[in-house]
């Protein structure tokens, strides 16, 4: 003979029930790294580019390397570890910069803003096809330059120091 029991939930039961159903609810909502740090790559008006380069300016990026550091083909093959940007902008939209690779080459370069592409990176005075973003987190805390190479699509992530 079976028999058909309701199992009556005691408080402490609900209390777990609720309690997880609220760990997951936080978790799927606050739980993605990645979605805060996820720039949007949009051309930045010309006053977004002149708020960008004031927060650029005097700065140093340092590399996330969680990933490794991978080789840039734009760059000659060199693995940037650090940015750092010259406190001085040379135009409201231009900063000198410093690339600082894994072998302690250095190269000099500079940052420049152009209405119709966007940042690009200037070495030896041409451009080079290198796309640059700069981003908020979501609650603002951190700060980070993005560079992506438009050929070789290898994404780096600086992170401020």
């Amino acid at each position: 003979m079976e028999k058909n029991q309701k199992e009556k939930l005691s408080k402490p039961k609900i209390a777990i029930l609720v309690t997880f159903a609220l760990v997951l609810l936080f978790i799927f909502t606050f739980g993605c790294y990645g979605c805060s740090y996820q720039p949007v790559f949009e051309e930045p008006t010309v006053e977004e580019a002149i708020d960008v380069v004031s927060r650029l300016a005097g700065n140093r990026w340092v590399i996330d390397d969680t990933e490794g550091i991978p080789p840039f083909a734009e760059l000659f093959g060199l693995c940037l570890k650090e940015l750092s940007f010259g406190s001085a902008a040379v135009q409201a939209s231009e900063l000198e910069a410093t690339l600082t690779a894994t072998n302690k080459a250095v190269l000099y370069g500079r940052l420049v803003f152009d209405e119709e592409g966007g940042f690009s990176l200037h070495y030896d005075g041409q451009a080079l096809p290198i796309t640059i973003n700069y981003s908020q987190s979501r609650d603002g805390n951190s700060e980070m330059v993005t560079l992506v190479g438009q050929e070789s699509n290898t994404h780096c992530y600086y992170l401020k120091r």
